[in-house]
């Protein structure tokens, strides 16, 4: 293979690395799920946090450039908790931290969070970054409910192709951890798959069942549901809608009926086509079972 061949290749990964995470970083930007890579110094320092941190009162530069250590938004009456917690999990070697706390916005509101952190480590155990994931549980808790929900690109060509995968490792496994399953269709009939999240699995399906093809996503909506779902998504389409939001039964591979929800963002080209879908689907069967989901909630 000669000089040029291999460079055309390295481009080709470099761009399906760089589509891949363009993908993953629009799904977090657009879903509730602020993503933080932090370092383990004090106030935990951000070298990554995801563009919607902005429902906090704060921008991404706030925290990348450091005017913002994320400590300092920490509640004064929640911080010692949770680095004490956080220290203790490093200590006997945990692989995640979980907790809640309050934290101030931007316009100096009380928020309170639930955090979901991976513990990263060297090969001699140290501890070299934590991978967050912080979502805003404020009205959850008001509500009696309960939900949950990378990284960094350097220099040259194969440092870029590193810190892109890396990023797009991250990325899926705050994806890969959570309960909502990430589709990219084609806006053709019956949707058929570019990209699936892994946790599809929790269907029955493996992501090669629908990116091969030998599964079509509208194919396993329940038969008494397809043809809304249809309509209402033709019908956001051709009104130029951005969104398309609904709740339906899908059939998981072993046959049985699972009721999810489905919020979609519709792509479109420079001249208003619509070419493709992003999906987030979750499972709300167990939601949908729970009597306080029928009650109004005042």
């Amino acid at each position: 293979m000669g000089f040029n061949q291999v460079a055309e290749s390295d481009e080709l990964i470099l761009d399906e690395a760089l589509e891949r995470q363009r993908i993953l970083e629009t799904v977090i930007d657009n879903s509730p799920v602020m993503a933080f890579l932090w370092t383990p110094e004090d106030d935990w320092p951000a070298s990554y946090v995801s563009e919607n941190v902005t429902q906090l009162g704060y921008s991404a530069e706030d925290f990348l450039t450091g005017r913002i250590m994320y400590a300092n938004i920490v509640h004064s009456e929640d911080i010692d908790r949770v680095r004490k917690e956080l220290t203790r999990c490093c200590e006997i070697g945990k692989d995640d931290f979980v907790n809640r706390y309050r934290v101030l916005t931007g316009k100096g509101e009380i928020r309170w969070v639930e955090e979901k952190t991976f513990i990263q480590r060297d090969e001699r155990g140290n501890v070299v970054n934590f991978q967050g994931i912080v979502r805003d549980v404020t009205s959850e808790l008001k509500n009696e409910k309960a939900l949950r929900d990378a990284l960094e690109s350097q220099k040259g060509l194969m440092e870029k192709q590193k810190a892109l995968l890396e990023r797009q490792r991250a990325l899926e496994t705050v994806i890969n951890n959570s309960s909502v399953v990430v589709f990219l269709w084609k806006a053709e009939k019956y949707w058929p798959t570019l990209y699936v999240s892994e946790n599809v699995r929790q269907f029955g399906y493996t992501p090669e069942d629908f990116i091969s093809g030998r599964v079509l996503y509208g194919k396993i909506i329940h038969p008494e549901d397809l043809l809304l779902v249809e309509l209402e998504l033709e019908e956001n389409c051709e009104e130029g809608g951005k969104e398309f939001n609904r709740q339906y039964r899908i059939l998981t591979k072993s046959g049985e009926v699972r009721w999810v929800e489905e919020k979609t963002f519709i792509q479109r080209n420079q001249e208003g086509q619509v070419t493709s879908f992003q999906g987030l689907i979750e499972d709300i069967t167990e939601k949908l079972k729970k009597p306080e989901n029928n009650r109004d909630v005042t």
